[in-house]
Order: C-alpha cells, then structure tokens, then sequence
C-alpha cells in the first residue's frame, strides 16, 4: 500500500509525503502506482519550475517527499498551495477506487 501524509500549516497546504509501492500489479504493470506516480511528480514539477519555490525534496525508491521552504509567502505560497491542492484532488480520487492500495493522511504542521 502506498501511503500519503498531506501536511498543512494555517489551512495552507505545505507539503507531502509518499511512501511504499500500491501492490496492485506487478512491477510495470501498476496502474495504480503509475498514476499516484505521476500526479506526486507533477506537482513538484508544477512547485520547481513553474512557482519556483524553495523547497525540501527527497526522492527514494518508493518514496517522494516535499516539503516548501518556510520562507514561502504570499502569492508564492498560494500558488504551491493550488498545485499541492489539486495533486490531493487527484489523489483523493483515486483512493476512493483504490482504498486498498492507496491511504491519503492529512496532517497539521
């Protein structure tokens, strides 16, 4: 199961988390891990290049984490947080038809 920690500060999203592989096919052939893959991938794409946001950003095997800088503000913290935003909606709905393989957590920070 792969498991996703969405943390906020202030009502503001802020960051996430994402851990562990879907296990719902095998290696190549996951569509669940390919598309909660490239909607995590996407964001931090949208939150690098496009908001140029300072950020935290690990990627392992199995694994991707973001967290925005604290010195993230104003318009630059609104527009992470409409890309972070939109990467849970998507998330979101793919858990509701694949609860057994993907688990979304909300977290404050």
């Amino acid at each position: 199961m792969t498991e996703i920690t969405v943390y906020s500060k202030n009502g503001a999203l802020v960051g996430f988390d994402a851990a562990g592989h879907t296990g719902y096919a095998e290696h190549g052939e996951d569509i669940v891990c390919a598309a909660v893959s490239a909607i995590t991938q996407t964001a931090v794409i949208g939150i690098k290049e496009l908001v140029k946001a300072p950020c935290a950003l690990e990627v392992m095997d199995g694994g991707l984490s973001l967290m925005l800088d604290r010195s993230v503000r104003g318009e630059q913290l609104k527009k992470a947080g409409l890309i972070l935003e939109t990467m849970l909606m998507g998330l979101r709905s793919i858990e509701n038809d694949y609860s057994d393989y993907l688990k979304l957590i909300k977290r404050e920070v």
